[in-house]
C-alpha cells in the first residue's frame, strides 16, 4: 500500500510538472484586428507573435484602440507590447580571431505586422514618449523593394507594404517616403490609390484630401530619373527623361563620373569623350556614332536640352564597358562596371588586397577613408565619380608625375620589377661588401640621418634577404592600377593584367599577408629615412613606464612608425586580408 502511495505521489508530481510546458507549447490562431479585412491580413508561421503571451498582449493592446485613435501612454500594456521583440539573431557558424561568434539578424514579419496594425490607430504626436512619428514597420523597411521581403509570399508582401504605405501615410502624409511603397504596391491587381485610404483608420476629411494629391504625387515620382553609378547617386544639373521608350541620360555627367574627358564642338555641335583608350564621336540629332573609328548606330539620336547633350543610357556600356540595370519601381538607371571578362579570376582581389596594405598603412586611413588614400577595401578605392576622377588624377601627378595612360601603362610594369627594391638592393650590396672596419670608417664620416641608414639596410638585408622591401614595390602597385581605374586612364580588364605580374610575384615571395605587410614595413621606413632606432628605444621606454617592463611578445616591428595600423587597422578586422589567397594562387584572366 505504501509503494501504491508514493507511486501515485510521484505520478501526479510528474504530471504537474508538465502543465508549463503544456501551457507554453498551446498554440493560437492568428486573425486581423476589427479594422483590417482578411485579404489585407497574413499569418506568419513561426512568428513569436503567435505565442500565447505574446498574443495575448497583442490582443488586449488591439481592444484598447479597436474604438478609435488614443494616445501611446495610454496604453495599460504599452512597455509589453513595445518590448516584444522584433527581430533575432541567428549564428553563421564563423568567428572572429578572439572567438566572438558573428550572427545575422532576422525580423519577425509577423511582430512588425501586428505593431503596425496597432501603431496607425494611435494619435500622431512629436513627444516620443507619447505617440511615434513613425510605426516600426516603416523604420525597418527601406523602400518596398526592401531585401529583407524577399522571402516572403505574394500575401505576406502585400499586407507588409499596405500597412507600411498607410502607416506612412497617417504620421508623414503624401510625398517621397510614400512613393517609396506605392510602385511596388501598383504590381498587386488587388491594389489601387483608392484602396490605401480605403480603411476606418482615416477621416473621410483626410481621405478626401489625400485622394486629391495622390495621383499627383507619384506621377511626378514616376516621372522623376535618376541615375546611379556603383551604387551612388551622380548629381546632374539636368534630370534624365524617356524618350521613345528609352531613358536619355546626360552624358557630360555619366562620363566625367566615368573618367573620361569630354570636349564639345560648338561648329559642327559634335561631342568627342575620351576615356581608357577609347574615343567615341557623336554629333547632336545624329543617330551615328564613332567608336575608334567604328561607326554605331543608336536607336536614339543624341539631342540637347538645358544645354546638356542627352543619349540613351544603354550607349554608356556600349561604349565605355558599362552594364547598364533600369530599377522601373524605384525610377533609377542603374550603371556598374561590367566584370564579365574576369569571371573566375581572383586578380581583383589581389590589386584590393595589396593596396589595401598601402592605403591603411602609408595614409594610416581607417573607415573614415580620408584623403589622399581612398576606400582601400572596394576596388578603385574611391567612389566614381567627376569629383572623386578629379582627386585620383591629381593624386597621381603630384607623386607620381603621372598625367597620362601611357605613363601609367609604362610606369606599372617597371614598378613592379625595378621599383625600389632595386635601390634596396644596390645600397644592401654595398653596405654589406664592407668589412667591419670600413663600416665603422663609414659611419664616421657619413650625415646623421646615414648614421642608421646603413645599419638598418644591413639589418634588412640580414632579415629579408633577398626580398629586399618588395612588398613595398608591390602593395603600391595594387594601389596604383585602381587609381589609374578611377581616374579613366585604363579599362577595369587593363587594371588586372596590369597587376598580374605583381600578384605573381607576391603569391611566390610571401607566404601570408602578415609576411607581406612587415616587409612592406621596412621598405616604407627605408624608403621614408625614418630613424627607427631611435623609434624602438622611445617605444621601449614608453612601455617600461606604462608596464614597468618590456611585455612579453614585444617584437621590434612594433615600434615602427605606421606600425600601429598593423592591428588596429587591418588584422584586428575580420576578413580584409584573406590568407587563402597564397593557397590559391594567382588565377588570371579567361583567354578568349
Amino acid at each position: 500500500m505504501k509503494k501504491k502511495i508514493i507511486s501515485l505521489i510521484l505520478t501526479m508530481v510528474l504530471a504537474l510538472s508538465l502543465f508549463p510546458t503544456a501551457f507554453a507549447v498551446e498554440s493560437v490562431t492568428p486573425a486581423p484586428p476589427s479594422w483590417c479585412p482578411e485579404e489585407e491580413y497574413a499569418v506568419f508561421p513561426g512568428s513569436a507573435a503567435y505565442e500565447p503571451e505574446n498574443w495575448d498582449i497583442i490582443t488586449q493592446t488591439r481592444d484598447e484602440v479597436a474604438w478609435g485613435a488614443v494616445n501611446l501612454g495610454a496604453l495599460p500594456l504599452r512597455w509589453k507590447f513595445t518590448g516584444i521583440p522584433t527581430s533575432y539573431t541567428v549564428p553563421t557558424g564563423e568567428a572572429d580571431d578572439r572567438g566572438i561568434k558573428y550572427a545575422r539578424r532576422v525580423y519577425d514579419f509577423g511582430v512588425l505586422l501586428e505593431k503596425a496594425l496597432v501603431e496607425v490607430r494611435l494619435l500622431y504626436t512629436h513627444d516620443k514618449y507619447d505617440g511615434p512619428y513613425w510605426t516600426t514597420l516603416a523604420y525597418t523597411l527601406e523602400d518596398g523593394g526592401d531585401e529583407k521581403l524577399k522571402d516572403l509570399t505574394d500575401q505576406q508582401r502585400y499586407a507588409i507594404l499596405l500597412w507600411t504605405a498607410r502607416g506612412v501615410l497617417r504620421y508623414k502624409g503624401v510625398g517621397e517616403e510614400l512613393n517609396k511603397y506605392l510602385p511596388y504596391l501598383m504590381e498587386f491587381p488587388q491594389f489601387s490609390l483608392e484602396k490605401l485610404t480605403d480603411t476606418v483608420i482615416f477621416t473621410e476629411e483626410e481621405k478626401a484630401k489625400w485622394n486629391g494629391e495622390l495621383g499627383q504625387s507619384l506621377k511626378d515620382y514616376m516621372e522623376h530619373i535618376t541615375v546611379w553609378l556603383d551604387g551612388n547617386e551622380l548629381p546632374m544639373d539636368v534630370s534624365p527623361e524617356v524618350k521613345n521608350e528609352r531613358t536619355m541620360v546626360p552624358i557630360r555627367a555619366v562620363a566625367e563620373a566615368l573618367g573620361a574627358d569630354v570636349a564639345w564642338d560648338q561648329a559642327t555641335q559634335g561631342i568627342t569623350l575620351t576615356r581608357a583608350g577609347t574615343t567615341v564621336s557623336m554629333t547632336l540629332d545624329n543617330t551615328t556614332a564613332m567608336v575608334n573609328g567604328t561607326s554605331v548606330e543608336m536607336d536614339v539620336a543624341p539631342y540637347a536640352t538645358g544645354g546638356r547633350t542627352l543619349i540613351p543610357a544603354r550607349y554608356v556600356a556600349e561604349f565605355f564597358g558599362q552594364k547598364v540595370d533600369w530599377d522601373g519601381n524605384r525610377r533609377q538607371v542603374l550603371i556598374t562596371e561590367d566584370k564579365s571578362m574576369a569571371e573566375g579570376s581572383n586578380l581583383e582581389e589581389w590589386a584590393i588586397q595589396m593596396g589595401l596594405i598601402y592605403g591603411f598603412q602609408y595614409y594610416g586611413v581607417n573607415y573614415g577613408l580620408p584623403d589622399p588614400a581612398g576606400s582601400p577595401i572596394f576596388f578603385g578605392m574611391y567612389g566614381r565619380t567627376a569629383e572623386e576622377v578629379k582627386t585620383t588624377r591629381e593624386g597621381l601627378l603630384r607623386n607620381w608625375s603621372i598625367g597620362s595612360r601611357e605613363k601609367l601603362l609604362e610606369l606599372v610594369p617597371r614598378m613592379t620589377f625595378h621599383g625600389h627594391n632595386d635601390s634596396f638592393q644596390t645600397a644592401a650590396a654595398d653596405a654589406n661588401s664592407l668589412t667591419e672596419e670600413e663600416m665603422a670608417f663609414l659611419l664616421t664620416i657619413s650625415s646623421e640621418t646615414d648614421k642608421y641608414m646603413w645599419p638598418y639596410t644591413q639589418e634588412i638585408y640580414e632579415q629579408w634577404g633577398e626580398k629586399g622591401i618588395l612588398a613595398w614595390d608591390l602593395s603600391r602597385m595594387g594601389a596604383m592600377v585602381q587609381w589609374g581605374y578611377t581616374a579613366g586612364y585604363i579599362t577595369y580588364a587593363e587594371a588586372l593584367e596590369l597587376i598580374g605580374p605583381a600578384a605573381q610575384l607576391a603569391c611566390e615571395t610571401f607566404s601570408d599577408w602578415r609576411e607581406f605587410h612587415l616587409n612592406y614595413l621596412d621598405g616604407y621606413n627605408w624608403w621614408a629615412r625614418n630613424d627607427v632606432y631611435t623609434a624602438r628605444n622611445e617605444y621601449k621606454e614608453k612601455l617600461r613606464k606604462t608596464y614597468g617592463d618590456i611585455p612579453e611578445g614585444y617584437e621590434d616591428w612594433m615600434a615602427l612608425p605606421r606600425a600601429n595600423y598593423f592591428y588596429s587597422g587591418i588584422f584586428s578586422r575580420k576578413g580584409l586580408l584573406k590568407d587563402d589567397l597564397f593557397q590559391t594562387g594567382v588565377i588570371g584572366l579567361p583567354e578568349d
